[in-house]
């Protein structure tokens, strides 16, 4: 700065200096910036697992650029500070994909300026699926009637098995383990559609040979490792009206029974008459 003075015929001039100090106010708002994020988070990710990394940061100065971030809410997850200005979103709990799928997690930034000013920035997380249900029958045994003769191929039942986990760790298989029923594979007198869950017969059956069938299915998923659960499977044969009657003979001296069937047509004689057994009468 250049000074005159002016007081006679010769002018005289100086020189100094003028310092002007600028004051900081509080105009400008906090700034987040996600430097890293891992997304989506599987399930079974551990506590103190990273999720993200991110810095604050403010043009201000003095107090007005001072920042502190926080997370508003509840959740499973916390931050902490690193270094000053970054932070890191760490998991603080366990995940439970069947429970939350996703979270929406909001850091506030905000100064110690007066007036006091702030900024939000939003993480949406994701929750990754692993392997870690069982597929689930509705009942431990499941309960199926089939007529005797029937033939080859009569529907059973339909097995529903459900798996609270997606995707592949949710497709289900149906199958018959190696089983035998009184010596006879299970899988040579049934079998079962993988994909549905049908049951279907193999052949005929005989009520008067074989009255009931127990065997197990089991469901097993396409998870890595796969999980699988069994239901047992309880058929029980239905009578048809397939047997003709038949007439016990009296018991003999030594106790035992002789039996002897007999056509419909036959007749017997008691003293001077002649009687037809079948189909009203009957005999004293």
């Amino acid at each position: 700065m250049r000074l005159y003075f002016n007081r006679g015929t010769v002018p005289i001039s100086g020189h100094t200096k003028l310092l002007v100090e600028v004051l900081d106010i509080n105009d400008n708002p906090p700034t987040i910036a996600i430097t890293s994020l891992l997304n989506p988070v599987d399930e079974n990710a551990g506590k103190g697992t990273v999720v993200a990394l991110m810095t604050v940061s403010d043009p201000d100065s003095g107090k007005n650029g001072a920042v502190v971030c926080s997370l508003a809410g509840l959740g499973p997850f916390k931050l902490q500070s690193s270094f000053r200005n970054y932070y890191s979103l760490v998991l603080d709990d366990v995940l439970d994909r069947e429970k939350i799928t996703e979270y929406n997690i909001t850091l506030i930034a905000e100064d110690e300026g007066i007036p006091q000013m702030s900024s939000k920035k939003l993480i949406h997380v994701l929750v990754a699926d692993v392997n870690d249900n069982a597929p689930r029958f509705p009942e431990k045994t499941q309960y199926a009637y089939l007529r005797e003769n029937g033939k080859a191929g009569s529907f059973v039942c339909t097995l529903t098995a459900t798996d609270a986990d997606t995707g592949d760790n949710a497709l289900i298989t149906y199958f018959l383990p190696q089983t035998t029923i009184n010596g006879t594979s299970v899988s040579s007198l049934f079998k079962i559609d993988s994909l549905t869950g049908e049951i279907e017969s193999l052949q005929s059956f005989n009520y008067e040979e074989i009255k009931t069938f127990q065997f197990k299915v089991q469901a097993i998923d396409s998870g890595v490792p796969p999980l699988s659960s069994n239901v047992s499977v309880s058929v029980f044969i239905l009578d048809e009206n397939d047997n003709s009657p038949g007439i016990l003979a009296p018991y003999s001296e030594h106790g035992s029974v002789n039996t002897e069937n007999i056509p419909y047509s036959a007749e017997y004689f008691s003293g001077t008459k002649t009687f037809g057994l079948f189909p009203s009468e009957t005999c004293n």
